[in-house]
């Protein structure tokens, strides 16, 4: 069949059957008489049903403004499609009217009939399809069945499907011809679609279930979802005669070719189910990784997302946040708490210091007051008696060191009103001179 299709004589001999039937049947003076005068008449039945028709739809269109069934979508949208076709549907019923008459009048009508009943499919399928939402899916259904319909019209149904199914080719035992690939096409596409909704709608319903995680919602969500589609590309690959156990051969080579080409796409994919499930960090942490400090924002199946303070946001592989150390600051819990040293002198009295110190800080909004602030002499330095002030907050993703910044800040006012020292390194220098290098600088 295939070295038919490329053969040049195949052409050659169906132009001339085409040619010799076309002046048989078209180029006879009878025969375009009346196919002229058919011509005629679906024009002007076109033309009367438009100008009456747009007159008739502006008339429904005021009339249906404001009625309540409007606000429902899918009734709109019929209500609009069906107004929308008023210019055509009075046109195919002039062309009913005059073909009863030619038929009374012993003429043909065969072109006139051919056009009214595809005119009846097209209108017939685009107010069917009108209650799909999804405007590209729409046009795409309705030209499918449309071009269905002309076909077992026209008579060329079963001489297409012959056609389809005699080109194709072999593979093992398995018989591949155009007609099984475009059923197994179009259930593909029919099946993503629905795969498409029943993921929408099972997110949208788990994002109601308070029980659960965030983590655990994403991980549920995206298992259902490849499980659907894996489903789908098995079920399309069935319909057209494909051995699903066949498919073991095979993955000896694709088990090989995902080691070594996406070893790292794997890699990134399971640790993110594995962090998904162990929940060890979960959309809403904040997390620290190496310099990356800022709040998971979102897991995807190859990379999170991480949001720092200055909205700089890091795609951190999966791979990364199992392999190497992550702090989680709120891991368990929000409280994390806060240290911040200070020095005093050893002049200053550390009973008093340390009550300043816990009592200036107390009025912070972001620190909490339980548990409360405490200071803590640590030690005696070289310099300065070391003090620590530690305080905990319960909101680490508006950042750390802003708040510890404020309290330092505090701690600086507070001492310096009462006049407490904080004091820094100093050295002394004390220069040792040789004997007749001070009798040479001695005055006299």
């Amino acid at each position: 069949m295939i070295d038919q299709l490329v053969d040049p004589a195949f052409y050659q001999n169906l132009f001339g059957q085409v040619k010799d039937w076309t002046m048989t049947h078209i180029f006879v003076v009878d025969n375009f008489l009346q196919f002229a005068f058919q011509v005629l008449l679906l024009i002007l039945s076109r033309a009367v049903g438009e100008v009456l028709g747009r007159w008739l739809r502006k008339a429904l269109e005021k009339r249906l403004e404001g009625f309540s069934i409007i606000r429902y979508p899918s009734v709109s949208n019929l209500l609009d499609r069906i107004v929308q076709f008023i210019p055509l549907l009075l046109s195919m019923f002039i062309l009913w009217i005059c073909i009863k008459w030619i038929t009374r009048a012993d003429s043909k009508t065969y072109l006139m009939v051919l056009v009214l009943n595809l005119s009846m499919a097209w209108v017939v399928i685009q107010v069917a399809t009108s209650i799909i939402p999804d405007r590209l899916w729409r046009r795409l259904v309705a030209a499918l069945a449309w071009l269905f319909a002309a076909l077992n019209i026209i008579g060329l149904l079963d001489e297409t499907i012959t056609l389809l199914e005699r080109i194709g080719f072999t593979i093992g035992e398995v018989r591949l011809n155009l007609l099984s690939v475009l059923k197994a096409a179009i259930l593909l596409v029919i099946l993503f679609k629905v795969v498409r909704w029943v993921s929408d709608t099972v997110e949208k319903k788990l994002s109601n279930v308070s029980e659960l995680t965030p983590s655990s919602r994403l991980m549920i969500g995206k298992s259902i979802h490849i499980t659907l589609l894996f489903i789908a590309v098995l079920v399309a690959m069935n319909s057209i005669g494909i051995d699903l156990t066949a498919l073991a051969v095979f993955s000896g080579a694709i088990g090989v070719g995902i080691g070594f080409g996406l070893q790292k796409v794997v890699a990134n994919f399971i640790s993110g189910l594995i962090l998904l499930s162990d929940k060890s960090v979960k959309p809403g942490d904040v997390i620290e990784i190496g310099s990356v400090y800022g709040w998971v924002k979102q897991m995807g199946g190859r990379c999170v997302s991480v949001i720092t303070r200055d909205e700089k946001e890091y795609l951190i592989p999966n791979e990364d946040l199992i392999t190497s150390q992550v702090i989680n600051w709120s891991y368990s819990s929000n409280q994390i708490r806060i240290k911040a040293d200070v020095g005093i002198s050893y002049h200053a009295d550390p009973h008093q210091a340390i009550q300043l110190i816990q009592d200036c800080v107390k009025g912070i909004d972001r620190i909490l007051e339980t548990p409360s602030p405490r200071c803590l002499l640590m030690g005696f330095g070289d310099n300065s008696v070391d003090l620590q002030l530690r305080f905990w907050i319960n909101d680490p993703q508006n950042g750390v060191a802003n708040v510890r910044s404020e309290a330092m800040l505090r701690v600086w006012d507070t001492l310096k009103a009462n006049h407490i020292e904080i004091p820094f390194p100093q050295r002394d220098v004390h220069l040792f001179l040789p004997e007749d290098t001070k009798e040479a600088l001695s005055p006299g």
